[in-house]
């Protein structure tokens, strides 16, 4: 995502997956179409100490053979900004570039931090023509650089959670929308279709639904959880012109899921189910669905 060549050079694929509190690092081995996960290892941390635990994580498995192996820095959404914005009059190569120049105005980082890119939605509402920029502060990026260098690894991109995520989605042949439990805090909600993810929205405002109990759920405690699912729901099929979602899937976690599906399947009149690991991470996955940005960005850097 935010500019690295990729270059093959060892069998193993590992990806490091970041929040401001916790380090994952996945290892995993064969090809993009089968790989094996091998190693689904993570820390909390303290604010600041991240780099230093990844090295206690990767030094826990200095057995392995990962030197000069590809690895994928995975950013959680704590430590990134995203905004959407009209798409700048210039070529394709040259936008990412002029984005640290305009974005300083709206998002939190200053111009000499902020490093960036962007990506695009295969629709977009009728007359508009936005790109959605990506800025991460590239003074905290910097000491991740060096510290793959000393390693002997090579750093083939820096990827964002809501980017990775999708790469795990079975492409279907209608819309559905899945939502995540996000290890920065808060949920996911995102859209994908047969063209590919054609939304995604951080629902900030969304209270923690984990302690919710059965008989709360069933007296209408995920009313503002579906709510917030529902403007979403209707900005891709009103805004964007599309074809009604099929499913709601929930990568959740939960005492009462059973519980939770039911409800938001009734609030929402559609389909609910339960998100499943792809087959070749089941044996090791996390069942809170934290892993999931990690496992889709080794898909990618297996790719």
């Amino acid at each position: 995502m935010l500019g690295f060549s990729k270059q093959k050079q060892n069998g193993h694929r590992i990806c490091f997956q970041i929040t401001q509190t916790s380090v994952r690092l996945l290892i995993a081995k064969g090809l993009a179409e089968s790989p094996e996960l091998i190693v689904n290892d993570h820390e909390q941390v303290k604010r600041g100490s991240l780099v230093k635990e990844a090295g206690a994580l990767l030094s826990k498995y200095s057995r392995m053979s990962l030197k000069h192996a590809q690895v994928i820095l995975v950013l959680g959404t704590d430590l990134y900004e995203s905004v959407q914005v009209d798409r700048p009059m210039l070529d394709s190569d040259e936008i990412a570039e002029s984005l640290k120049y305009s974005l300083s105005d709206l998002v939190s980082l200053s111009g000499n931090e902020i490093i960036a890119d962007y990506y695009e939605f295969p629709e977009q509402p009728s007359g508009q023509d936005k790109v959605v920029a990506v800025a991460a502060n590239r003074h905290e990026l910097k000491p991740w650089v060096d510290f793959f260098s000393e390693h002997d690894l090579q750093l083939t991109d820096i990827g964002i959670a809501e980017l990775a995520l999708p790469r795990l989605v079975e492409i279907q042949n209608h819309a559905e929308l899945t939502l995540y439990q996000n290890p920065s805090g808060n949920y996911i909600a995102q859209i994908n279709t047969p063209k590919g993810l054609m939304f995604t929205r951080l629902l900030r405002g969304v209270t923690d639904i984990s302690s919710y109990t059965a008989e709360e759920i069933q007296t209408g405690a995920l009313e503002p959880l579906a709510t917030e699912l529902q403007r979403s729901v209707d900005y891709f099929e009103s805004h964007l012109r599309q074809a009604p979602i099929s499913r709601i899937i929930l990568a959740v976690e939960h005492r009462q899921l059973s519980a939770v599906q039911s409800s938001l399947s009734e609030l929402l009149a559609v389909e609910c189910s339960v998100y499943s690991y792809p087959q070749w991470a089941t044996e090791l996955r996390e069942d809170d669905y934290s892993d999931l940005a990690g496992l889709g960005a080794l898909l990618e850097v297996s790719s």
